[in-house]
């Protein structure tokens, strides 16, 4: 099984992405919730599903983590929630943020330019049979696509409308045409025995680890996206 190595120390890396076992961020965090700001408290507030409150504070300490590595005081900056949307930073318009989870599993991006990520875990979806005619391109025919390649499809559309702050609904689905690719294009897709995780910047290898540092493939796939719509992000 192949093991993603430590990412390198890079001053002109334009994003940053981190994979992680929830319960393994949670340990590091600390006890209550004084760390999240004042949005951050409202928002974990509300939700009243114990899995849903452990993926919201193990991606919102992932994500100090990783903004720690990013510029000094990172971890400590004033993080907005935003409801349907990501998170912003109060203080770094300039910075741009994603988190996904799946299962125990959580990935956040930061970045200097727009950035959508997805996370998926590796597990059947017989729901997704259901979006096939959403996931698959107009030449391709009816149930040509085996249930892994719509988890495929999904992962990668997800990130595209995510990095574009977009919904994925129906009708924004179908607007996407995706093609695989040999050289780097919108999307790349890793993925593992565990996980598929879709990022809108090629150039980011993600740092996995712990649980989640196993059995990646040791290159992603390559996606191009042909949007029939643009749908700037506000």
């Amino acid at each position: 099984m192949y093991s993603l190595p430590p990412q390198q120390p890079q001053t002109n890396k334009k994003t940053r992405l981190h994979l992680a076992h929830m319960d393994e961020v949670l340990a590091r965090a600390p006890a209550g919730r004084d760390w999240l700001s004042p949005s951050e408290q409202d928002r974990a507030a509300r939700l009243n599903a114990p899995q849903r409150l452990a993926h919201y504070l193990s991606g919102h300490w992932l994500l100090r983590e990783v903004l720690a590595r990013v510029f000094p005081g990172g971890d400590s900056a004033e993080v907005i929630d935003r409801q349907s949307l990501p998170p912003q930073l109060a203080d770094r318009p300039d910075l741009h943020l994603s988190l996904s989870h799946s299962g125990p599993w959580i990935a956040c991006a930061v970045s200097t330019a727009l950035i959508g990520i997805d996370l998926e875990q590796r597990r059947p979806r017989e729901a997704l049979s259901g979006f096939d005619h959403l996931l698959r391109n107009p030449d391709e025919p009816p149930g040509s696509l085996d249930p892994y390649a719509l988890l495929q499809r999904w992962v990668i559309k997800e990130a595209y409308i995510k990095r574009d702050c977009g919904s994925a609904l129906p009708e924004r689905l179908a607007e996407l045409q995706v093609y695989q690719q040999s050289e780097p294009a919108e999307v790349c897709l890793w993925q593992s025995g565990l996980c598929l995780l879709a990022s809108t910047d090629p150039s980011a290898r993600p740092v996995a680890e712990g649980a989640a540092a196993e059995g990646w493939d040791p290159a992603p796939a390559h996606w191009r996206v042909v949007d029939l719509a643009t749908r700037p992000c506000q």
